[in-house]
């Protein structure tokens, strides 16, 4: 089987990684991606990306439902931003609005940001973001909104293998390159790592992108621009982030940078949950500085967390993540 004959990006990284470490690797079933075989000496492995049988079913399940997640968390002490559940609008839940004066709706146990409304700040866009989640859930969470920028921290086995930060694109001016350039210069950080390009389907920054032009324009800029040195222009703004098709974020590696008690908290999160393998979802202004819990928190945590950002980073060093992940199925 000829891994570029796999579609799935988190799939072919596990089999190029299993092969360098000379682990047996091929799909159950030929033609279906759900499952890939794991062989190493006299142990077969069956895993679904990075979910194997370590996990219990009841932690997928719980991790699935924002609620449960959510009260988990809180009993172990985490910083959980404000929420209610709810299935619709209430005198109460206009109290909650009025309190916190901006929330994010989502629903109870969809996934990847599915029905998902940021930035709420108004009761009518409330009641339309309720009816928005409610085509995917019964319930819905109503949630504080939380500022600074979203980290992914990946846990693997109780330690910290990876972490992210998600900004939404910008340029960063060097006094000689136009904005175009410094895009390509981005998009070349990222498809230049080893194995990016082999890997075929990475998806980068599109300088044609209408989004991104009109936010050009709207700061009174072009592609063709110089920019200062140390003058950083937008590309792309959080309301963007919401609805866009493309690749509107770039993703910075800040594995050496979190602070100890946040990587602590990351690890008691997973704890929490049961989870092997999980994403922990933080908001927050500094990673490197503790949570403060009235202003940042855990939003989410991901029992299926995706491996393909903390190898391909836009900016930082890459992490070997997939052989983090082999080394845990494989360490008896």
């Amino acid at each position: 089987m000829s891994v570029n004959s796999i579609h799935n990006m988190q799939n072919r990284l596990i089999l190029i990684k299993a092969k360098e470490m000379g682990i047996e690797g091929r799909l159950l079933i030929p033609g279906c991606e759900d499952f890939l075989t794991l062989k190493y000496k006299d142990k077969e492995l069956i895993i679904n990306k990075t979910r194997s049988d370590r996990l219990p079913l009841i932690a997928g399940l719980l991790v699935r439902n924002k609620d449960a997640c959510s009260l988990l968390l809180q009993s172990r002490g985490l910083p959980v931003p404000e929420y209610m559940t709810v299935s619709q609008m209430s005198g109460e839940l206009t109290d909650f609005l009025n309190r916190n004066k901006k929330v994010v709706v989502k629903p109870l146990d969809a996934s990847r940001s599915i029905g998902v409304t940021a930035g709420i700040e108004k009761k009518a866009d409330l009641i339309d973001a309720i009816h928005t989640a409610r085509l995917h859930s019964e319930l819905v969470i109503v949630q504080k909104h939380i500022s600074g920028y979203d980290c992914r921290v990946l846990v693997i086995d109780g330690e910290v293998a990876g972490v992210l930060e998600y900004r939404p694109a910008f340029v960063e001016g060097d006094g000689n390159s136009t904005i175009g350039q410094l895009i390509d210069s981005l998009n070349e950080e990222r498809l230049g790592r080893h194995g990016a390009r082999e890997l075929g389907t990475l998806k980068v920054i599109r300088k044609d992108s209408e989004r991104l032009l009109k936010n050009l324009a709207s700061q009174g800029r072009t592609l063709w621009n110089i920019l200062e040195k140390k003058e950083r222009v937008q590309l792309f703004y959080s309301s963007d982030i919401e609805t866009a098709d493309e690749i509107t974020e770039i993703v910075i590696d800040r594995t050496e940078e979190i602070c100890e008690t946040n990587a602590e908290m990351a690890v008691r999160a997973a704890q929490a949950l049961n989870i092997d393998v999980a994403g922990i979802d933080f908001r927050c202004v500094d990673i490197s500085l503790p949570l403060n819990p009235e202003s940042e928190g855990i939003l989410e945590v991901n029992a299926l967390p995706d491996l393909t950002d903390h190898v391909f980073p836009f900016r930082g060093k890459s992490r070997d993540v997939a052989g983090a992940y082999l080394r845990y199925l494989f360490k008896e």
